[in-house]
């Protein structure tokens, strides 16, 4: 009988091509097969996962990400969405953590994953990446940078050791309060949080510009425009 996924690969990632007519139950087998199978080839790698092709509700798709983890040593850094924007954003920031992680030997890069809420503190030394929203009343503080790959609704500081190249970069940005390395942003208009909002949001990023931090919409050339510390130099 023909497997109901097929698996891709593409830089720092997996996608998981679903049947869209097969029972779910039958797509966790053979997705659990397939990883055993594969569990030479794939290793130790942390990757992230898309599924295509059909509608998952988050509880399937935690289900799904569970059979990986259970089935291989792949470690799932996060669900990428199928906006191709998002998943780019997704790479660079992965990659370009990872390298400062191998880089700098006193730095970290926590992720956590699921959705941060219910007055949760999210403090860390390093930098953080947060596999979900981060709801009003919550705070995020990193001596590092901070990724935010959902909502950002709360308080974040980055840069808290006083590094004003730090960044703050999310899917959807309206924090509460926002600073990096102790300056303050001013947002031009009160911010509206909405878990509702149908509206596809434009990721941006927030880092410091002499005495003002500054917001920019993420687009297609946006990583081009300057490096953070720490980034490796051109190569032809």
């Amino acid at each position: 009988m023909a497997s109901s996924i097929v698996i891709k690969s593409y830089k720092n990632g997996l996608s998981v091509h679903m049947d869209p007519e097969a029972d779910i139950e039958q797509i966790k087998a053979d997705l659990a097969a397939k990883f055993r199978e594969s569990a030479s080839f794939f290793k130790d790698a942390t990757v992230a996962i898309s599924f295509e092709d059909r509608e998952i509700d988050s509880q399937t798709e935690r289900d799904l990400v569970n059979v990986i983890t259970s089935s291989s040593n792949v470690k799932v850094a996060c669900v990428a969405g199928h906006n191709k924007l998002t998943q780019a954003m997704l790479i660079n920031a992965l990659g370009d953590l990872e390298y400062k992680a191998e880089q700098q030997k006193d730095s970290s890069v926590q992720i956590v994953k699921g959705t941060v809420k219910d007055g949760r503190i999210v403090d860390v030394p390093g930098s953080v990446l947060i596999l979900g929203d981060v709801y009003p009343g919550t705070n995020v503080i990193a001596g590092g940078d901070i990724f935010v790959f959902g909502g950002l609704f709360g308080n974040v500081s980055a840069g808290n050791n006083g590094d004003p190249d730090r960044v703050i970069a999310a899917l959807d940005m309206n924090p509460e309060k926002m600073r990096i390395a102790g300056i303050k942003y001013h947002p031009s208009e009160k911010p509206k949080w909405s878990i509702k909002n149908k509206n596809i949001p434009a990721p941006k990023l927030a880092r410091l510009i002499e005495t003002d931090v500054v917001l920019e919409t993420i687009d297609n050339n946006f990583w081009k425009r300057f490096t953070f510390p720490g980034d490796r130099p051109d190569q032809d």
